[in-house]
């Protein structure tokens, strides 16, 4: 099911920005990664206090409450209510700050808020407990594929390369990092590469196709392989 989860994450991750991209209101640090990382008030602290010791009465260990609160960080996510999954990660954090899911919860909740910078922080704090996750390196990957759409710098470009490319070592039928290197092979506009690994990790995975990337790659080559089409009607079939 975890498994499931951050599969779908993913999704959210490589999906449009458009919406996050957009103007937001100041956030309740509540609703921060690590609580806005600003000093609590004594309430605050004894507030936490309380919480934790709740949660120590209803779960054998903290290791157990951490990973409860991140399945519901998941499920609100994947509902699109990303500031309710933000606190449910929160509460995971706080109490099992070494739940390296927790880091890749926050990278992923702000991607989806716009923040690549401060997504990619976070991705590389997870990366620092699980260097060879396959997942995870995709994710950070696709950050920088971003990162790069946002600032057209180079290096961002190369990076991304890069951490796709040990994406893939890591799992040859990671489809998600496949769809990031047809990205970036489109970026550095060699066209046919990028449709090669857009199939490719369709055939794995339907879900890792991103609709508006596709739309964008058939405008500067049409497919080699004909199962996709400049027909809005075609791209439908081919669901």
């Amino acid at each position: 099911m975890k498994r499931i989860l951050l599969a779908a994450a993913t999704v959210l991750l490589s999906g449009s920005m458009a919406f996050a991209q957009e103007q937001q209101p100041a956030l309740h640090p509540k609703v921060l990664p690590m609580f806005g990382q600003i000093a609590k008030t004594d309430a605050q602290q004894k507030a936490d206090e309380k919480f934790l010791t709740s949660c120590d009465k209803s779960f054998e260990s903290r290791t157990e409450a951490s990973n409860f609160f991140m399945e519901r960080g998941w499920e609100f996510l994947n509902e699109g209510q990303v500031d309710t999954a933000a606190y449910r990660f929160n509460l995971a954090w706080l109490l099992n700050p070494d739940n390296f899911n927790t880091y890749w919860a926050f990278g992923v909740v702000e991607f989806n808020r716009g923040k690549t910078g401060e997504a990619i922080s976070m991705f590389d704090r997870a990366l620092k407990y699980q260097p060879n996750n396959s997942m995870l390196l995709s994710d950070i990957g696709l950050a920088y594929v971003q990162q790069y759409i946002n600032d057209k710098k180079k290096k961002n470009l190369k990076q991304a390369a890069a951490l796709l490319d040990r994406a893939v070592k890591a799992d040859p039928n990671n489809a998600f990092a496949l769809s990031g290197l047809s990205q970036v092979y489109f970026h550095n506009k060699k066209y046919a590469e990028a449709w090669d690994y857009l199939h490719r990790g369709r055939d794995l995975n339907i879900m890792s196709l991103d609709y508006n990337y596709l739309s964008e790659l058939m405008t500067h080559m049409p497919d080699p392989k004909g199962m996709f089409r400049n027909e809005p009607a075609a791209v439908e079939a081919a669901n």
